[in-house]
């Protein structure tokens, strides 16, 4: 045993005190919290304003007047003042507090940004269109829309208009133009029809749900259906990252040691299966320390954010466990190819269809993350190379599952880990000192069938 601890020690020393390793788990995390701190800044409005002529072909001769009164200055930042409005409205209560503080004052910037200065050229001359044309595209006007006579009426087929651009608008100026020339037939249809838009615009407001979950320990919290969902996403990612992470650093030490016959250095002081435990033991001691920091980190920014409630202390007993039962089983997968095979490029033929069933799970996560009880998720739960990524998304999406599925699936689990280990034993002891042609997956199955 004191020969595996060693082993252990030496794998997790030269593992963990790389440059790879705290670039990946200190200066990674460290840039992103700096970019979540600077991103007010680097979101903040700072577009080009609009500013030319339009031309109007306004065969109704009830639109030009609207069109110009769109782009008043005075009229924008009413507008502007309106939409901030609604949108408090509908954060009220519905985003924790510092959220929603971000988002209002992301909203408030708007409000400094600098209106469209555009002058309205209009012709009730259908004729007038082409010379409007060849002036947008010789560069003198920002554009030129044409409104169909039938653009007032209620009639769907003929709710449209034209627009014709100049190079170089910037997405967000084609859409404050659009939104403007939008709002102009609003105002002229209704004035037309005589609806008061800001009446209808009121009455046909959805009102904004608060959900509020009652909670057991008496401790109410308003639910956010949006961060819910993707809990489950953050466990499978804090999952595969610290799995499949040291995973890789197993398989290809594994491969450098065997290739400048370190291993046979090793050998010569511990037995094959000594090796690996020690090997799988490290590698489990650093996956550990990722899961323990990342989930640190997250955990912080949850409770920072108010979003604390989604993350309960027994969905964190569940992802160690889960860590537990995916890191063996990747762990002897990577283990078994690493004594296979002599160079890192013949590794990736025996992964490939590995890989596959290991991310199942992570490329149906919506699906089971929104269906967490059918059919497709409860069969995946069973099959052990997916069972810890599976359960995980499933224990992080519903309030509970029942435990004996839970003690079910980790006991297929765990036993899909012990026949995985003694496969890769096998696979190991044989494979380890073999160099040259990488083994085909004929030959491990004979190495796992030898007694």
């Amino acid at each position: 045993m004191a020969r595996v601890t060693e082993i252990a020690v030496r794998e997790f020393r030269t593992t963990v005190l790389t440059k790879a390793f705290l670039l990946a788990a200190i200066v990674l995390p460290a840039i992103f919290w700096v970019l979540a701190l600077a991103l007010p800044f680097l979101l903040r409005p700072s577009h080009k304003p609009l500013e030319g002529a339009l031309a109007v072909v306004d065969c109704d001769g009830r639109l030009a007047a609207a069109v110009e009164a769109e782009f008043d200055g005075d009229r924008l930042v009413r507008e502007r003042e309106r939409r901030i409005a609604e949108l408090q409205r509908k954060l009220e209560g519905v985003l924790p507090d510092p959220v929603r503080e971000l988002l209002e004052e992301q909203a408030q910037g708007t409000l400094s940004a600098p209106t469209p200065v555009v002058r309205v050229e209009s012709s009730v001359d259908a004729t007038d269109l082409e010379d409007f044309r060849h002036r947008v595209r010789a560069g003198e006007l920002l554009a030129c829309v044409r409104y169909e006579s039938g653009v007032l009426t209620l009639a769907q087929e003929t709710n449209r208009y034209d627009l014709f651009l100049s190079e170089g608008l910037t997405r967000q100026q084609v859409e404050d133009l659009q939104g403007a020339l939008g709002r102009a037939v609003v105002t002229a249809r209704s004035a037309a029809v005589g609806v008061d838009v800001a009446q209808a615009r009121a009455a046909l407001a959805s009102p904004v749900p608060v959900a509020i979950t009652l909670r057991e320990d008496g401790v109410d919290v308003q639910e956010n259906q949006i961060a819910k969902m993707f809990v489950p996403l953050a466990f499978m990612l804090l999952l595969w990252s610290s799995v499949w992470v040291t995973g890789n650093h197993l398989l290809t030490s594994t491969i450098e040691e065997k290739s400048n016959r370190v291993i046979e250095v090793l050998l010569s002081a511990v037995s094959p299966l000594e090796l690996l435990a020690g090997k799988v033991i490290g590698q489990c001691a650093v996956g550990a320390l990722m899961l323990g920091m990342y989930s640190g980190v997250g955990l912080s920014a949850a409770s920072s954010l108010g979003y604390g409630h989604l993350v309960p202390p027994d969905k964190l007993v569940y992802l160690g466990v889960y860590f537990v039962m995916a890191f063996l089983m990747v762990a002897a997968t990577m283990a078994a190819i690493g004594a296979a095979v002599s160079e890192l490029r013949d590794a990736q033929t025996l992964l490939g269809p590995v890989t596959l069933l290991f991310t199942l799970p992570l490329f149906t996560w919506f699906f089971v993350t929104e269906n967490p009880d059918s059919v497709f998720a409860h069969t995946i739960s069973y099959i052990p190379p997916m069972t810890p990524f599976a359960m995980v998304l499933r224990v992080a999406s519903v309030e509970s599952v029942p435990g004996w599925e839970i003690a079910l699936t980790s006991l297929v689990g765990f036993g899909g880990v012990v026949g995985m280990v003694w496969a890769a034993s096998r696979i190991f002891r044989v494979g380890i000192l073999l160099t040259g042609k990488p083994a085909t997956p004929a030959e491990l199955w004979k190495w796992v069938r030898r007694h």
